[in-house]
């Protein structure tokens, strides 16, 4: 048996052939993440919030420059929260407002310059907003007429409050879904590759089962020139060699792990392209074969690109240790588009 090791170019037809299906599943995955922002949506829609966006400009004091590398967006938002500014807030909310909920509901940002501080207030309910809106101004401002690092600090823009606007569909989530959606899928698909179980080519199935291959049939049949040359091939060198194995042998038994479905579509298959004499070949019944299987001779029918080689192995062994002689396999139903990548026809 030889070793076994990654065929990076079957890899690659796989892939490619696979392609409609992952194109599928990136649509599934762009409807699943859209709906479930929907979903989110919905949710947060039951509890809107009021937005309150207020910029300031802060004037720093003359030749104070580390004051400016030290106020941003982390300094800004800290500073926020101290009883210098949520402290002297509180004190003009009064004590129907709880200072942790006051704290959660406050936001400072730095988006450009660091003389323009933007503050946003959230909410539930709208005077709550618009009286927390005015306490951190107020505070704000005496913040910034006491720290000597300010000349001062005041308003320059109040927006209008609103509620918060909750977008029902964003492509970053359908991005999102659809792009985990394929990620998920090229892994699988790496995955069962890897891990051997599925025959796509005849050294395929030599490598793992130490078998020799006498050839391959297709699922369906093209008139294209580039595929019906590698079809008219791989049938020929299969009648040739079936040729060979009926010369030496008076009968060949097919067997598969399919409870003999799939060496019935080879036999029909065989019948129908006049591959070999087909009355010399007959299906395995486990029932009434265990008497004459000594010394008989076997032809173990694989199909492409499905999990079987843990399945048609067991098989193998059991005829082998009953007696019969395995003289080697047939790939069956072979995808020709994939065929025709891997051989790289013209």
């Amino acid at each position: 048996m030889e070793k076994t090791g990654i065929d990076s170019r079957a890899l690659f037809a796989t892939y490619i052939i696979k392609l409609p299906r992952l194109f599928i599943l990136a649509v599934a995955g762009a409807i699943l993440g859209s709906g479930l922002s929907l979903i989110i949506a919905f949710i947060q829609m039951q509890e809107r919030c009021y937005v309150s966006e207020t910029e300031y400009c802060v004037q720093f004091a003359e030749g104070q420059l580390e004051a400016k590398h030290h106020y941003n967006d982390f300094t800004w938002n800290d500073v926020l929260t101290s009883n210098l500014i949520l402290g002297r807030a509180m004190e003009q909310l009064g004590e129907g407002y709880d200072r942790n909920e006051v704290q959660k509901m406050l936001t400072a940002d730095i988006l450009s310059d660091v003389r323009y501080l933007t503050i946003t207030v959230r909410g539930l309910d709208f005077n709550q907003v618009e009286a927390v809106k005015n306490a951190i101004g107020t505070a704000l401002e005496t913040f910034g007429a006491t720290k000597e690092e300010f000349d001062r600090i005041y308003k320059i823009d109040d927006l209008e409050i609103v509620q918060e606007e909750i977008p029902f569909f964003t492509w970053r989530a359908a991005f999102l879904g659809g792009f985990l959606a394929v990620c998920a899928g090229v892994f699988f698909i790496a995955l069962r590759f890897g891990i051997g179980s599925v025959f796509y080519t005849k050294r395929d199935i030599t490598r793992h089962t130490g078998m020799s291959v006498y050839g391959m049939t297709f699922a369906k049949y093209c008139e294209k020139k580039h595929f019906r040359t590698i079809q008219n091939r791989q049938l020929k060198m299969l009648s040739e060699n079936l040729q060979i194995l009926i010369q030496d042998n008076l009968e060949v038994i097919l067997i598969d792990a399919s409870g003999g479905e799939e060496a019935a579509a080879f036999l029909q298959d065989m019948q129908n392209q006049g591959l070999a004499d087909s009355t010399r070949f007959r299906i395995f019944d486990s029932e009434h074969d265990k008497k004459t299987m000594t010394n008989a001779v076997f032809l173990a029918v694989i199909p492409f690109g499905q999990t079987y080689r843990e399945k048609i192995v067991d098989e193998m062994d059991f005829v082998q240790l009953q007696g019969g002689k395995i003289a080697g396999a047939v790939l069956t139903k072979a995808n020709v588009s994939w065929t025709a990548i891997y051989y790289g026809l013209k």
